[in-house]
């Protein structure tokens, strides 16, 4: 076969490539009939499909993931999204969401806090979570220093702490479940404080300060 032939026959399947595309962009060929959503656990699934903006039936070519995404992250628990189609029929939504580090109790209710500082919901507070109190608690930077504080924790010492006192932003304190106190200072070498408390609960004491981790204190 000629070079030529083999122009002319790749010139036909391209245009006739590029004819089955207009098509199915222009008419509703493949359609939106299935949502597989992953990922929410406090985001309920009718939630996320209606944040999408795409509704069943919708011409699946012509969805724009991006625009979709975004608006799954308008959802108060979403931190990130990530749309996009799985051929024929189905739009694949893969939601992460907030951890709820921390909350502050307030007059209109608990203000659930993220790792990274932020408010963004008003709602019940996990378990897990730790309360902020101190009169800088609302802070966005003070909340910013907290958050970092206590993500430093291994999780088995996060659950021994019931509230984290924010008096100032260079006088945190942590207190614990079983009425004991740890002295953290400024968030900074939060690592090293970290493991600084991690030796000092595990010794005989009621108050403990770290914050110089290497010159642990107790009284």
């Amino acid at each position: 076969m000629s070079r030529r032939s083999i122009l002319r026959i790749g010139g036909a399947l391209l245009a006739v490539l590029l004819l089955l595309v207009a098509v199915m962009w222009v008419f509703p060929v493949l359609r939106v009939n299935n949502y597989a959503v992953s990922g929410n656990v406090h985001s309920p699934e009718e939630y996320v499909i209606e944040a999408t903006g795409v509704s069943r039936g919708d011409n699946l070519v012509r969805v724009d993931a991006g625009q979709a995404a975004r608006g799954v992250v308008d959802l108060p628990w979403v931190r990130s999204a990530t749309v996009s189609r799985q051929w024929p029929s189905t739009l694949v939504v893969e939601v992460t969401e907030r951890q709820a580090l921390l909350y502050s109790r307030e007059s209109d209710g608990d203000h659930l806090i993220d790792e990274d500082g932020r408010p963004f919901i008003i709602d019940v507070p996990p378990e897990s979570s730790v309360e902020v109190t101190g009169d800088l608690r609302e802070d966005p930077e003070v909340l910013a220093d907290v958050a970092a504080v206590i993500s430093s924790l291994p999780e088995h010492v996060r659950a021994m702490v019931y509230t984290i006192d924010a008096p100032g932003r260079y006088a945190l304190k942590l207190n614990l479940h079983d009425g004991r106190t740890v002295y953290w200072g400024a968030s900074e070498s939060n690592h090293d404080k970290s493991l600084a408390m991690q030796t000092a609960i595990q010794q005989p004491g009621e108050h403990w300060n770290v914050s110089n981790p290497t010159l642990l204190t107790v009284r």
